[in-house]
Order: C-alpha cells, then structure tokens, then sequence
C-alpha cells in the first residue's frame, strides 16, 4: 500500500483545512502519516483516515528538523505533500530526500497586489481547500472532516451539566489571535439579549473579550480559559451552532458538522475565509478596503474598523435565527 506524508504545522484554521486531503487520499487507499506541530496534534486525534500523527516540538531548531527528516526515510513514503511550504518544512524535507514531492505554493505576489494595491487577482471561486485537492491530484469534492470519539462528546457532555448547560446550545467564538478580527461587544451583548436560550462562550486566557459580552447575563456560560483545544472542538461538535469571526474554531465546528454565523472583516474568501458548511452562512461588510491582510494582523488605517463594524446586529441575529433549530 502507498504510503503519504503530509506537513502542515500550524494554524487550527488551516489544518482544519489540509483535512480534506486526508478524506481523499485516504479514498485511493493511500497509508497516512500526517506532521504538525504538538499544539495543534489534538485536531487530529481521533481521525479514521491518519494512520499516524508525527509531532514536531515548536522550538525544534534547524538541526533537530533534518534528523527527523532523516529520520523518517526508513518511512519509505511514495509521495510527500508540503501544504505549508515554509523554513520547517523545507529542513524537515531536506532530511527526507529522494521522496516524491508536493509542494503548495503561495500566493504571495496576488496577495500583495490585492492588500496593498486593491488589485485582485484571484478567482471569483477562488477556495483553498480545492487548490489543496487539486495539488494532490485527487479531485476537488471532499470537505474538511474534523471527528470526535463518543465517548469524548459523553464526557464533555457531562462535564458541562456541572456548569449549567443541559440540553442544546449555541456557542460563541468572540475571540481571535488578531484584534482587527474582533466584532464590536455591544454587537455581540445584543444577540445574546436576543437569543433565547443557553449560550456557551469559547476563548483562550487571553480572549477579554470573552468577559466582556458575558458579564451580567444570567444565560451565558463563559468557558474562556477553561477549556483545552481538544475540549474545545467536542464542545463545538455538542452545539446546534456557532457565532464567529475567521478562527480556527469556527472553521474547526463546521469541519466537525455543526454549522456557523462567519464574520469575515479583514479577511475574506482570497484568505480562507469562506464557510463550507451547506447550513453556514458567511456575513461581512462590503468596504472597498477588504481585505487588507491574510490574517488580520495589519493595522487598520480608518478611523473606524468598518468591515466589521458594518456587519450589523439584525443580520446576525436573522441568521442565528434561521438556523436554530432547522439544522
């Protein structure tokens, strides 16, 4: 049986995404081996299709890198699928040697055309997880597939009893690694206000805005910094639905069927940011400005944050709305 190897280190969001080439290759009857970093190894556990997940430390240095390489040769891999295409994969690639290789490239110079000179390049059709797909050469139909175990779901289920959640919920994703990703908290107190029913809040240590648009209700269970990644995404698997920005999480829950309300503000469908669920709906702002950077990370130069700002109150809570209840 041919054997692949597959790197992608980091972020959720985009391993979230290289899933969809495990579903497929997994199809032809490939043996899977799949090398991250060991933050991220917990979106994988659990699924069918990885025979086996190869766990980089996040400080290996360039030596380290090569002699796992070097060390995998032993592998006899058919084929190796770089959809990260950075400094550690290439040292990790290095070592290996002599494999069939895949490599994914960026698209740098349409990227810098479309942030920095409002100049887009990209197909109005444009989705990252099919150009992973058509990389690999196996077609373009297959969806991120994210799974967890029952046992886990009965677990976290009872877990969050002891917290007041007994029946359906809606989750909350408030939080992102880059501010500029942030809707507004009124926006968010709102929906809540307006929402009848148990609303469970998922954040890190370092999501304020977790707290923020909790305090005070009495419907809110606010799990910020209570949870670790893997109890996050049973968690998200437990919900009728969730409300968030482009996060890893929210890509996570629709790759785990739970269906999402996406606020996509500096980022946009040339980033990744796209909702792939047949239930999802993605909501933003149309400014002439958007997008302005892969991930959110540039600094906004208006007065005003509009691509997110614009993403009004009403047309999320009819979308929330909508799909309670109807998925």
């Amino acid at each position: 049986m041919d054997k692949v190897l597959i790197i992608r280190f980091s972020s959720i969001g985009d391993i979230v995404f290289t899933t969809a080439v495990v579903e497929a290759l997994k199809g032809k009857g490939f043996t899977i081996d799949f090398m991250t970093l060991s933050s991220y190894v917990p979106i994988l556990e659990s699924h069918p299709y990885i025979d086996r997940i190869i766990s980089v430390p996040r400080d290996a240095g360039m030596k380290q890198l090569r002699w796992i390489g070097s060390d995998l040769r032993s592998e006899g891999y058919s084929q190796l699928i770089d959809l990260h295409s950075s400094l550690r994969s290439r040292l990790v690639r290095s070592g290996l040697r002599g494999n069939r290789t895949t490599v994914y490239k960026k698209h740098r110079i349409k990227r810098f055309l479309l942030f920095y000179l409002n100049w887009n390049r990209f197909n109005e059709d444009f989705e990252l997880t099919k150009e992973y797909l058509e990389l690999a050469g196996i077609g373009t139909e297959f969806q991120p597939t994210l799974y967890v175990d029952p046992e886990e779901e009965k677990k976290i289920s009872e877990q969050l009893k002891n917290f007041g959640v007994d029946g359906s919920f809606i989750a909350l994703v408030p939080g992102a690694a880059w501010p500029n990703k942030l809707w507004t908290v009124s926006g968010y107190r709102e929906l809540i206000d307006s929402y009848n029913g148990t609303v469970v809040v998922l954040g890190g240590e370092n999501d304020a805005i977790c707290g923020q648009i909790s305090d005070g209700f009495s419907s809110i269970i606010n799990l910020q910094g209570k949870t670790d990644l893997r109890t996050s995404l049973v968690v998200l698997s437990l919900a009728e639905m969730a409300v968030g920005s482009d996060t890893g999480l929210i890509h996570a829950a629709e790759a785990l069927g739970t269906p999402v309300v996406m606020l996509s503000g500096p980022t946009a469908r040339a980033t990744g940011a796209n909702v792939r669920h047949v239930s999802s709906t993605l909501l933003y702002s149309d400014v002439w400005c958007r997008p302005c950077s892969k991930q959110g990370a540039r600094n906004c130069f208006r007065k005003e944050r509009y691509c997110m700002t614009g993403i009004s109150v009403s047309d999320v809570q009819k979308s929330v709305n909508g799909m309670v209840g109807s998925v």
